[in-house]
């Protein structure tokens, strides 16, 4: 018994160690591919010639979207990458990786500026999403505080608010009534920051990856087109009703139409396998 004990210590030991090198080996194989790319990045820098400019931008765009299915994601990272394919002329692909690098850094400002500049790179019809929302002005505490931490705390503000102004009523005394008024405060700043929150609702946010799609106006290929020209690669949209192959979605201008699911990709599908452009998936 005790020899099979201390063989069963022995293998899960060596199991662990199993683990831990395989680990090792996965950063080190993430690091070198981050290298390679950095490096295929700065190379695409100093291609002068068009044609072979992009497709180095597009190597580097590559080799990024492998370090981050690798595991390896992060704000800076995912800018890296949106940086390579705004360089390599794919505007989807871009604005999807800064929008999913501000996912994890709502304030990363390579991320804010450069999304900002390749909203500008659309079209003048195409309708583009605010730079900054009225909790941004108003509220601008509310990305230092998540989203559950502000739903309690709005609950024990409204709890406070509510004892003294019953107790207030009931003794007949100003005093608890006029001590209820600055939790009540608190509690409608703190339910408008949960309710306007727009990551809240960042899991239905997708962004047009293919070239170009026909947006219709219903579900039907033979449907009229909703708009006169295809919208272009890079617009955001908010999905709001699924029946595939088909996505009912909104642009920022409260527009809705009907696009194929193939041609966008969520915003929020991290390490799914998906490539940009499809919904079923080094900076300047």
């Amino acid at each position: 018994m005790a020899l099979r004990g201390f063989a069963t210590l022995v293998a899960v030991a060596t199991l662990q160690a199993a683990g831990e090198t395989g680990a090792r080996a996965e950063e080190v194989a993430a690091r070198e591919l981050l290298t390679r790319a950095l490096n295929t990045y700065a190379i695409a820098l100093d291609t002068e010639e068009r044609d072979q400019r992009l497709a180095a931008f597009h190597r580097a765009e590559m080799l990024f979207s492998r370090v981050v299915a690798r595991g390896a994601e992060s704000p800076e990272l995912y800018t890296n990458l949106g940086n390579a394919a705004l360089q390599a002329d794919r505007l989807g692909p871009a604005v999807l990786a800064y929008r999913r690098a501000l996912l994890g850094d709502p304030d990363h400002p390579r991320a804010l500026q450069n999304l900002t500049h390749a909203r500008a790179l659309l079209p003048d019809w195409v309708p583009r999403p605010e730079p900054s929302g009225v909790l941004d002005s108003f509220f601008f505490w509310h990305r230092t505080i998540p989203r559950e931490g502000r739903a309690f705390a709005a609950a024990v503000c409204f709890a406070i608010a509510s004892l003294g102004l019953a107790v207030g009523i009931r003794t007949g005394q100003t005093g608890w009534r006029n001590a209820a008024l600055l939790p009540g405060f608190a509690w409608v700043a703190l339910a408008a920051s949960v309710w306007l929150d727009p990551s809240a609702g960042s899991g239905d946010d997708a962004v047009i990856t293919a070239a170009e799609v026909v947006a219709r106006s219903a579900d039907s290929a033979l449907s009229p087109a909703a708009f006169p020209q295809p919208l272009p690669g890079g617009v955001e949209v908010r999905v709001l009703e699924r029946r595939p192959p088909w996505l009912r979605v909104r642009m920022a201008g409260g527009r809705d139409a009907w696009i194929s699911q193939s041609s966008v990709t969520p915003v929020t599908a991290l390490q799914s396998g998906q490539g940009a452009g499809s919904m079923g998936g080094a900076g300047e």
